[in-house]
Order: structure tokens, then sequence, then C-alpha cells
């Protein structure tokens, strides 16, 4: 898949040379994070629980913190959140079905969807096991290798050009919360200079050329083009980190407009303080103006501010940034322990996390 700038708004295209903040290319993500562990460590110790912020969203599974079902968050929206959620269904794999495909599509019919539709692990992060199914063979195949006990989401597939990510903020007890964080999310991609193949331009840059062969298998017949200079070529359409994505800080584009329609739908939603929105739109006026978006997942309190990941951003920045996210989410968990809300134990946090890796070994690639 191939797009050129006269393809889309100029608006959605990162600066040239800044699709990546310079401390992502330098140093390894298990390294990133070791000062971030020490913060969550030193917040634990104040609070006196480590697994503090899973009260923060009580309603959500563990609040949302590790390994929940993404069906249970969305089956917690309100009238006006469901009017804005693309519509979905969820399908259980189960040991005695012999005609899996055949029950899908009766799923499908009566949520009113056809294809093409999205398909997705019920429990899953970062892009893992995400495919765009266009027909009912690509179906079969994604559900023969599901085995049974497994739940997946066949979600309507929002063809608009824009992806952001709205991270939404309310303190218990206050009548309304706000946006501390939005980010425009575009897909993978390289951009043309008329000379070199996509897959020289791929081993060019030290982010993408780890996932080089996953771009490979997902478009092998675009692989060694040479796209014209100044056009963009979408690698995958996973818009995930761990595939490369960009990310560009949206937060000028915050409006009291879209604030109180995030805030309407997140109070609907019972107790939920803290998360973030992953939603499709037309153009940056459109969702400024709190029009045409749809929502396409719900993520609690294991969720992050995806600004931190902007091109242009230092190291401090990221840091700063989420260590305020984490001073929020445990002085909320707090709030919410003094009120009742139950706080899942570290046994229950490490079987969430090893029912979700086991589960993420078997998903299939993601398109």
């Amino acid at each position: 898949m191939t797009c050129t700038p006269q393809a889309a708004s100029l608006q959605f295209r990162p600066p040239e040379g800044e699709r990546y903040p310079a401390f992502k290319r330098h140093i390894p993500e298990r390294l990133f994070y070791v000062l971030p562990a020490l913060m969550w460590l030193a917040l634990a110790i104040r609070y006196r629980s480590l697994t503090l912020p899973s009260a923060a969203n009580p309603a959500m599974e563990a609040g949302g913190l590790w390994g929940e079902s993404k069906s249970q968050g969305l089956d917690l929206f309100g009238p006006q959140g469901r009017t804005r959620l693309a519509g979905f269904v969820r399908l259980r794999r189960e040991a005695a079905d012999i005609a899996p495909l055949d029950r899908a599509l009766t799923a499908m019919a009566g949520a009113g969807l056809d294809f093409p539709v999205v398909a997705k692990p019920d429990r899953g992060y970062q892009g893992w096991g995400v495919r765009l199914i266009r027909q009912a063979e690509d179906l079969a195949d994604y559900l023969a290798v599901h085995p049974p006990g497994t739940t997946i989401l066949l979600q309507e597939l929002v063809d608009l050009p824009g992806e952001a990510g709205i991270f939404y903020l309310r303190h218990p007890g206050q009548a309304r919360g706000r946006i501390v964080s939005m980010a425009f999310v575009y897909p993978p991609h390289v951009v043309g200079d008329g000379r070199r193949s996509v897959a020289r331009l791929v081993q060019a840059d030290k982010i993408l050329r780890p996932n080089s062969a996953i771009y490979r298998d997902r478009h092998p017949e675009s692989w060694e083009t040479v796209p014209m200079p100044g056009a963009a070529h979408i690698l995958t359409n996973a818009r995930s980190a761990r595939l490369g994505a960009v990310y560009r800080d949206a937060q000028s584009f915050v409006t009291p407009e879209l604030e109180a329609v995030i805030d309407e739908i997140s109070r609907e939603i019972p107790d939920f303080h803290f998360g973030r929105f992953d939603v499709r739109f037309r153009s940056a006026e459109e969702l400024a103006a709190a029009r045409g978006f749809r929502i396409l997942e719900l993520n609690g309190a294991g969720a992050e501010m995806l600004h931190i990941w902007a091109g242009g951003r230092t190291l401090r920045q990221a840091y700063r940034a989420l260590w305020q996210q984490y001073r929020w989410l445990f002085a909320i968990g707090d709030a919410m322990r003094r009120r009742g809300a139950r706080v899942v134990g570290l046994r229950g946090m490490i079987r969430l996390q090893r029912q979700q890796e086991a589960l993420r070994r078997i998903y299939p690639p993601s398109s």
C-alpha cells in the first residue's frame, strides 16, 4: 500500500527527520523502562501497594492495568459512548465448535457487520494478533489458529485516515475530567527518495530495520519497488510502537468542545477515572470540533500517554511525563481504595500477565 502527500492532508504527515525522538534510536526499550520501573517502585513504597493502580477504574478488570478483556471495557460504555463506538462482536472458541466460521458469520450478521472487519484478540496489547479480514476465507484462517478457550473480537473497519490516542483523567470526587494528552498516530512508513527501494529505505532506518521481515511479509509485491521522491510508503496497517508507528503531539488540537464530549463519554462509564481512548477521525479540524470521530478501544490504568514518543521529544521530557502520569495513577488508586475499591494483589496481576503472554505466543501476525 502506498500513499502520496496529495492523498491525505499534510497535517497528518510527521515532520521529516523527526519521526521518532532521538532517544528511541539509541536506548533499547528495556533499558528505557528501568527508570520508570524505579518511579513505580518509589510510589508503591509510598502508598504501600505495588498494584494499587488496579483500583483506579473499579469497573474494569484489574482497572485495565494488565491483561484485561477489551470487550469488557467496551461493554461499559453508556449511550453517548455507544454512538461513537465502532461496532463489534465477540466470539469465544469452544472445544466442541465444529463450524467456527459459520458461527462467526452468524454473529457478524446479528451485529450488522460485513466484510472487511478487523479481527483482534480480546486480551492483547501493542497490536499483537490484529488483522484486517477482507473475506470469509481470511476469517476461517484467523479462527483456525485460535485454540479453544480464547476469545476474539470482530470489529467494524473504520476507514478514516487519522488516528489519535486521547488520554483522559478525572480525580475521584471531581465533577469533570480533562484531556491531559493527545497524540496523532501514523502507521510505520518510509518516505521515498526516487533512488532506493522500500527494502533499502527500511534497512537504512534503525527503528524500522528490526521489523523488516514483518514489513516484507505484509506487502511482498512492493518490497523492491522504488517510491517516488516525497511519497510515503505505508509498511503495515498496524499502528503500534512495537512495529514502528510514528507519533505527533496533538495537545494543541484539544478544544473545550472535544474535552466536553470525551468527559461526557467517560463519566457514563462507571467509576472510570484514568485511561486512553484510541479513535479514528477524518481531519484534525473535525476532531477538534468533536465531530465524526469513532472510538476503537478503551485502555485503562496500563495505558501510556503517547505524546512521549513524538519526534523532537527529549528523554527528560519523556521521563517527566511518565513520572506525572504515575503520580496521578497512584493518587487515584489510593482515593478509590479509601472508598472501598478492591486492589488486585500481586499474585492476581502475575496470573493476568502470564495469561496474556501465553496467549500472545499463539496470536497470528498483525497485518
